[in-house]
């Protein structure tokens, strides 16, 4: 079966969906595996036809997103990219041999091990090495470079970057944000949006859908069903 490569954040990774009355398992690695197979990229991916390969990230950036696409676009039939905030950045910690996400929210930036359905890992309460250093830094990187026009355009950057290399390797891309779209930009022909970003932000439509959330910010199962089954209804192509 055809393969379909999914990138993005804690919401293309299904996070948090455990906690509604979907989930049965009380078991921690059953409940990764169940929110990683059933995140709103994966069902859709499952409705197209395809075996879904889940590499998002919890807490990943749009810069993760374009390198593990750059590491895994070989062995993908069709890309699900569903983008994520400005924000955000990772960082190689050479220490640790990996890349890491610089977490802005708790005092430290945590460890991922790879288990469950999350194919890129899933973060465990472990800190980094030099933890204090990387998450002093994340605070500055933030401050200058996060959440302004800068980061706006390493979004831009990242979106056209990701889709221009699937090109070259002949997959095709559906663009989707999960979150904080960017609405002001004339993205070329290139860049395949089946659904314009104004009608598709994920956590726009599902608010506006009347779905409920938990503590963090993530949407339970019906949430991701119906959003899967409404981008399929407005899908073009066969």
């Amino acid at each position: 079966m055809s393969k379909a490569l999914i990138v993005g954040c804690s919401h293309a990774a299904g996070a948090q969906m455990h906690t509604g009355p979907e989930c049965t398992t009380k078991h921690p690695v059953e409940q990764v595996v169940w929110e990683a197979n059933n995140s709103y990229p994966v069902l859709l991916a499952k409705m197209l036809g395809y075996t879904a390969h889940n590499h998002a990230v919890s807490g990943g950036s749009n810069d993760a997103m374009f390198r593990i696409c750059t590491e895994q676009i070989k062995h993908a039939d069709i890309v699900i990219a569903c983008w994520t905030g400005w924000d955000r950045t990772e960082l190689w910690h050479p220490e640790h041999d990996a890349w890491f996400n610089l977490n802005y929210s708790d005092d430290a930036i945590y460890m991922r091990k790879p288990y469950g359905g999350l194919l890129e890992g899933q973060t465990v309460p472990t800190v980094v090495d030099r933890n204090k250093e990387y998450y002093s830094y994340g605070k500055q990187w933030l401050v200058y470079e996060g959440g302004n026009e800068k980061s706006r355009l390493n979004k831009i950057k990242n979106v056209l970057a990701l889709n221009t290399l699937a090109k070259q390797h002949g997959v095709e891309v559906l663009n989707f944000d999960s979150f904080q779209g960017i609405y002001d930009f004339d993205w070329p022909s290139t860049v395949n949006q089946p659904v314009p970003t104004q009608e598709q932000e994920f956590c726009t439509w599902s608010f506006a859908q009347g779905f409920t959330t938990e503590p963090t910010g993530h949407f339970f199962l019906p949430a991701h069903q119906a959003y899967a089954e409404y981008i399929k209804s407005r899908l073009t192509f066969d």
